[in-house]
């Protein structure tokens, strides 16, 4: 579970004096601490997110430092853009391999292929299925776009 690693590597991290590592790892704990809490107030349940919830947790995360790095670079603050980018670091490696640009696009067309889509009203049918079957795997903006482009294809 990935929530058992993301504790262990917190503990590790301690043990060796990483500090940015050790403050990320404990952002990123408390993020699914509050996560789990909403998820329990809105479902009635005892069990918090699972993986696939962390995951979107982390992507989410990983934009925010992205938009944050970026502000700080235009600002000329480097150091505190240099930060975020480490903190991104960190969280990237709790993100599954992601599909290569080729591998996106096999899975696209066989996807497609699989489903019969032939038009841009299949498109949500589409990204539905790359969602549930790659979840985690790819950048789904990349994958719209290139949806988008098969489906207007010339047949």
């Amino acid at each position: 579970m990935l929530r058992e690693k993301i504790k262990v590597d917190l503990i590790e991290s301690m043990k060796k004096g990483e500090k940015l590592r050790t403050s990320t790892i404990r952002l990123l704990l408390a993020a699914i601490k509050d996560k789990d809490i909403a998820t329990r107030a809105n479902a009635d349940s005892d069990s918090g997110i699972d993986d696939k919830g962390v995951l979107e947790l982390i992507y989410k995360m990983l934009k925010q430092r992205e938009e944050t790095a970026e502000t700080y670079f235009k600002a000329g603050r480097n150091d505190l853009a240099d930060k975020e980018i480490e903190e991104s670091h960190v969280l990237i490696k709790y993100l599954p391999k992601q599909l290569s640009q080729n591998e996106l696009n096999i899975v696209i067309k066989e996807t497609i292929k699989e489903l019969n889509a032939s038009s841009l009203r299949d498109m949500g049918k589409v990204m539905q299925s790359l969602k549930e079957s790659h979840a985690g795997k790819c950048d789904f903006q990349k994958a719209s776009l290139i949806v988008r482009k098969e489906l207007t294809k010339e047949k």
